[in-house]
């Protein structure tokens, strides 16, 4: 792949990452939940990671799709996320 196609791609990936980050926001944000309650949430299923890390991957909506799962199953919104970003991503 060629680095207009690439660059293309990150493009095209903006929006997806963006929905992502903002799910995950406003689910911590409805649980009353801040980053160091997710890191330990996290803790507890044996992934050990600090809140600023955290708080920097989500900001930026870069983690793998195994962190994103986690991340969902620990907030329990397992139901909800994906049609409520994919929501996000029509409007």
């Amino acid at each position: 792949m060629d680095q207009n196609q690439s660059v293309k791609n990150r493009q095209a990936m903006t929006p997806y990452k963006q929905a992502i980050a903002r799910y995950i926001r406003s689910a911590m944000m409805l649980k009353g939940l801040k980053y160091n309650d997710l890191a330990e949430k996290l803790e507890a299923n044996g992934l050990v990671m600090t809140p600023e890390n955290l708080r920097s991957k989500v900001s930026k909506g870069m983690f793998s799709a195994d962190l994103f799962v986690a991340i969902i199953q620990v907030l329990n919104v397992q139901d909800s996320a994906l049609p409520e970003i994919l929501k996000q991503l029509d409007e």
